[in-house]
């Protein structure tokens, strides 16, 4: 009977699977299965339905049991991502604000503006340049600098990560 089904069962496992050792392990299952059963079963019973029935059935629960591992995991670490970024400490995000404002401050008065005008008010290196007066090269150099400054200042003491995704998230609160 093995002989006779293995082959089949085997080909219709595999052509969802795609995983010889899996295959194997399910087949293996359901004649385990079988021999453990074969009192229970009745004595008129289609052996190769049942057999192509069993193999339908457990490869549709390894299908849904990765899924459902998959979308577990998926949501565990969509799950950490949103904690780890959007709930900072609030004691850890003040030190970093203020951090990040004293660096600010240290700047030249046009430097600090332009970089105020492009980071905080989102306007485009042309608009700060009408706003300001200035040729848009300045405003290029100034916040080149502004950066240049944040970098080095904030990359000391390893917060420049931190301080790139607060900018990027709470500049009203700066």
């Amino acid at each position: 009977m093995y002989n006779n089904t293995v082959l089949p069962l085997t080909n219709q496992a595999y052509n969802i699977l795609k995983d010889k050792e899996l295959v194997k392990d399910i087949l293996q299952d359901v004649f385990v299965s079988l021999y453990t059963r074969r009192n229970e079963l009745p004595t008129d019973l289609n052996i190769v339905g049942y057999l192509t029935n069993a193999v339908k059935y457990k490869v549709s629960t390894h299908l849904r049991d990765q899924l459902s591992r998959h979308t577990h995991h998926v949501n565990m670490l969509n799950q950490e991502q949103q904690t780890a970024f959007t709930q900072p400490f609030p004691y850890e995000q003040r030190e970093l604000k203020n951090r990040i404002r004293e660096s600010i401050d240290t700047l030249p008065e046009k430097c600090r503006q332009a970089f105020m005008l492009n980071h905080y008010g989102s306007m485009s290196y042309k608009d700060i340049a009408q706003e300001m007066g200035i040729s848009v090269k300045t405003v290029e150099k100034h916040i080149g600098k502004a950066l240049q400054v944040l970098r080095r200042e904030l990359n000391e003491e390893k917060l420049i990560p931190v301080a790139l995704i607060l900018l990027s998230t709470l500049p009203q609160n700066l």
